[in-house]
């Protein structure tokens, strides 16, 4: 394991944890350079009308790309949007899919008081989706950011800014989601709306569905349509089939012309009422 990293002062209490992982030094410190960033892009996402919360060849084309893109295993990446890689939040995500899925949860966010997110890495994806819940109506009380490394700098500083804003309780889980500690805070937390992105292993992301299934009224699953990713592929298919009775399903899944290969892919689900 290589030594621990520095990380900004003061950051949220965290859960004890087993098996700790570090990130890599060179990669936090580029975050930590691009942590100011984090304010603005909850400036942008505030300063969104209603409309264009709606308008998802606006956020497409313009909104997420300004947020800014991952710049890792670039060949999956649509060479077209090359000028946001490695840019703001580093959004591991095809604006192709994640327009119509915000657009998606612009109209479904009422009701929502607690998010999840199992597997948020640097932490892009899960200020942008606590913030877009945040704006577009969702009441919410508790956030909170689980996965086996450190708080980055994009998480430190987001919980900085929650805690000076009062009124959202922010909690990162510094472990496996099949930790006993894992279990017992989401039976004490009950959150509503899950993002599973952490095991793809079949087992380790069914694991994951059946942790937050009880309590959850919305779960979503991340690649659900990618050659790199067979098994949560393989899983989305079956989770649909299993889970008809009780919950609709929403596909995201475009892709890009100029990617040779699918991937990615957004699948969410939400409980039907009673």
């Amino acid at each position: 394991m290589p030594p621990a990293l520095s990380r900004p002062s003061n950051p949220r209490p965290i859960a004890p944890m087993l098996n700790v992982q570090q990130a890599p030094e060179d990669r936090y410190q580029r975050f930590a350079d691009l942590a100011p960033f984090v304010r603005e892009a909850i400036s942008t996402i505030a300063a969104l009308t209603p409309s264009q919360r709606l308008d998802v060849e606006f956020l497409e084309r313009e909104f997420i790309p300004a947020l800014g893109l991952n710049d890792e295993l670039l060949h999956e990446q649509p060479p077209e949007l090359a000028p946001s890689f490695g840019k703001g939040l580093h959004l591991w995500q095809y604006p192709s899919q994640l327009a119509p899925y915000l657009a998606w949860l612009a109209r479904n966010a009422s009701g929502i008081s607690s998010y999840m997110e199992i597997g948020c890495r640097w932490g892009g994806m899960f200020i942008l989706v606590a913030e877009w819940l945040k704006n577009s109506g969702a009441d919410l009380k508790t956030v909170i950011a689980l996965d086996p490394i450190a708080p980055t700098p994009f998480i430190s500083t987001y919980f900085d800014l929650l805690q000076e804003q009062a009124g959202i309780e922010p909690v990162y889980l510094q472990a496996y989601s099949t930790s006993p500690l894992v279990g017992a805070h989401v039976d004490r937390l009950k959150p509503d709306f899950v993002f599973i992105d952490g095991d793809h292993s079949l087992r380790g992301a069914m694991l994951d569905h059946l942790l937050v299934r009880s309590h959850a009224s919305i779960i979503v699953h991340h690649d659900i349509h990618s050659q790199a990713c067979p098994d949560t592929t393989l899983l989305w298919k079956a989770l649909k089939e299993f889970e008809a009775p009780g919950f609709d399903a929403f596909e995201f899944i475009g892709q890009y012309p100029s990617v040779n290969g699918s991937f990615l892919g957004i699948g969410a689900m939400k409980r039907r009422k009673a």
